[in-house]
């Protein structure tokens, strides 16, 4: 078995959060978070590029902040970028986010929206997707025997299945797949240079651009003729009996088709090389069906695809001994507080029966994300079909990050493999 502790306390400081190449890198990510959890938990953070914050690291802290919505906003600030796209976003949408999904929202026009598709992913409802969710399972583990004995377990597994769970929600064809892949990545992975448009730091406004284009079309089809969908729902939607504003409509639409299946492809991707890193912990699970669940949320914990959701004080509160002033924005990192001894026992070594219900990887509060039960029966369905079926897996060549300091897991996983 081997342990990720990141037990070197290199000279990291609190910009380093900002840094992709630190960030888009499992071990130095959590050597970065150890270091600040231990010796500065409440930091301020400079940067010439960004407007100042602070990082939360602990987990108590980011727990407390982040269950105080009414306290501590998301509208005002709720992602990490720099200044010059937060003013391109102002100049193009008359606000420093751009989007206003329902992670940018606050009460009351949060709830109000969150009702829209609540109904979509509560359990019950997300229990009536679970035969179509292992079928397509199935579908990928075949692809695995067929197209093996070694693959990109990334490229051709983790980035396709939730991709096409989501897209078969929204009613949309499987040819928009590609399309859907490569502007999700262009937008969590524009600070990568493998997966960026461009390096102008504006070049995500052209990404949003041509994901309403796409939208606005289905919008338009789906109130002429509206169906069973996700899509259909959206389209159709009123909020305080008026049709939903234009640009809530389109930024849902955004979020439902990239957050929908990039976060569980990254959970997905890094809780396979978790299960190679830790054979125990495989062989446990492919014996004990019922783990599914829990196993699912361990490794959802494990990987964090999230890294961090930014909020906005109300009022004047005190975290760590630092004075956190009205208006100041707070950074909550959460592969951080998901990798906290004062939370977790031995946080940084893989345990597929520990009790999950604490992990912050979904947030917390009422922004909790409104994905998490579908998230989890992917991760959950897709294991299930391929543990048994496993004789043999070992890595087949050098695992590669995304470079990104919002979203974040691999962008490559060479895999060698057999199955029955």
């Amino acid at each position: 078995m081997t342990d990720n502790t990141a037990t070197a306390t290199p000279p990291f400081h609190p910009a380093d959060v900002l840094n992709p190449h630190i960030m888009g890198d499992e071990v130095s990510m959590h050597a970065l978070f150890d270091y600040l959890r231990s010796t500065d938990p409440v930091s301020w953070v400079e940067h010439p590029d960004y407007r100042s914050f602070w990082n939360l690291t602990r987990y108590d802290d980011v727990k407390t902040i982040g269950s105080a919505n009414d306290e501590f906003l998301s509208a005002p600030r709720t992602v990490l970028v720099p200044e010059a796209m937060e003013q391109a976003l102002l100049e193009t949408f008359g606000n420093k986010n751009g989007l206003e999904t329902l992670i940018h929202m606050d009460r009351p026009k949060h709830l109000k929206l969150r009702k829209v598709t609540r109904e979509w992913f509560l359990p019950r409802s997300i229990d009536k997707l679970e035969a179509e969710v292992r079928a397509l399972a199935k579908e990928f583990v075949d692809k695995m025997v067929e197209e093996g004995p070694e693959c990109d377990f990334v490229r051709d597994v983790a980035l396709l299945l939730p991709l096409r769970v989501i897209v078969s929600i929204l009613g949309l064809p499987r040819e928009a797949e590609p399309t859907m892949l490569k502007l999700t990545q262009e937008m969590f992975g524009g600070q990568d240079p493998s997966l960026q448009r461009s390096e102008d730091p504006t070049a995500g406004l052209a990404v949003i651009q041509d994901f309403t284009d796409y939208f606005t079309e289905v919008i338009a089809e789906r109130k002429r003729q509206p169906t069973d969908d996700l899509a259909s729902v959206l389209a159709n939607a009123l909020v305080d009996g008026e049709p939903m504003d234009t640009l809530d409509q389109m930024s849902y639409f955004i979020i439902t088709a990239s957050a929908g299946h990039d976060t569980t492809s990254a959970a997905i991707g890094g809780g396979m090389k978790a299960l190679i890193e830790h054979p125990e912990q495989l062989a446990l699970w492919r014996d004990r069906p019922d783990l599914d669940d829990r196993a699912a949320r361990e490794l959802i914990r494990w990987v964090a695809p999230v890294r961090h959701m930014v909020r906005t004080a109300t009022r004047e509160v005190t975290l760590g001994g630092k004075t956190i002033r009205e208006g100041d924005n707070l950074a909550l990192w959460y592969p951080a507080a998901n990798r906290d001894p004062a939370a977790f026992d031995a946080p940084h070594r893989l345990d597929l029966s520990r009790d999950p219900k604490q992990q912050l990887a979904f947030g917390y509060g009422s922004h909790m994300c409104l994905g998490q039960h579908l998230a989890t029966l992917e991760v959950s369905c897709f294991f299930r079909e391929l543990l048994p079926r496993l004789e043999e897996l070992e890595l087949a060549g050098d695992p590669e990050w995304v470079k990104a300091i919002f979203v974040g897991g691999l962008r490559s996983l060479p895999v060698r493999y057999r199955l029955r």
